[in-house]
């Protein structure tokens, strides 16, 4: 399976990938940062889940262009959610900016 995330006005992917690069967990993709966009930058806007920890938002930085809030990354998640720490999340088929690309 192969997983693209497009930011919508632009076109432009912000992920890519395929096999254990890319998994489903409680319905958003959340990829490896290898498989990322190089210009998607870690903000200063966060959120706290109750369960899962503090994460930050990343924005989609392509001078003049700045796409808010496209992904997320925990980077030390409460024990249980090891699984994604330092993975980008994002919405799974379309939401805000971004959709989904799925194919077998």
């Amino acid at each position: 399976m192969r997983v693209r995330i497009i930011e919508k006005r632009t076109g432009a992917v912000l992920a890519d990938a395929t096999g254990d690069q890319v998994a489903k967990v409680e319905g958003n993709w959340y990829f490896d940062g290898a498989a990322v966009s190089k210009r998607l930058q870690l903000s200063s806007h966060d959120y706290t889940c109750p369960y899962k920890g503090k994460c930050y938002y990343a924005d989609y930085v392509d001078d003049p262009t700045r796409v808010i809030d496209v992904a997320w990354v925990y980077g030390d998640p409460k024990p249980g959610w090891e699984h994604i720490k330092g993975k980008y999340g994002f919405y799974a088929g379309e939401m805000r900016n971004t959709r989904d690309e799925v194919t077998p």
